[in-house]
């Protein structure tokens, strides 16, 4: 079930290439969402670009093998499960595309055991 975990790192740089590119270029499209440019929002914009530039490489390197991608998407699916517990307004796009891209991620490593 490779394709699977191709299929994770794909929605990785679909989803995350246009976010970091609003957040760095200061849109104020996501001031709602994401907060007004802080220390914090700028430590996220790395976090997502580190995912963003990893599976950018896994996919042009086409590593597909499960040890990395329990890493990257078990890395993802941890935070972003955490976040919908501390997420309090469950009604912000981020608390169900967190969730979204979670339920895909965890569903990739299932299908893909160590």
């Amino acid at each position: 079930m490779n394709i699977l975990i191709i299929f994770s790192y794909i929605a990785n740089v679909l989803i995350l290439i246009p976010i970091c590119f609003l957040l760095l270029k200061g849109n104020n499209s996501l001031k709602e969402v994401y907060g007004s440019d802080s220390t914090a929002r700028q430590i996220l914009v790395c976090m997502y670009l580190a995912i963003l530039i990893l599976s950018s490489y896994y996919l042009i390197k086409g590593d597909t093998k499960p040890l990395i991608a329990w890493v990257l998407l078990g890395f993802q699916i941890i935070y972003k499960s955490l976040s919908l517990i501390i997420i309090k307004d469950k009604k912000a796009p981020v608390y169900w595309f967190n969730l979204g891209v979670a339920i895909l991620h965890s569903i990739t490593l299932l299908m893909n055991p160590l």
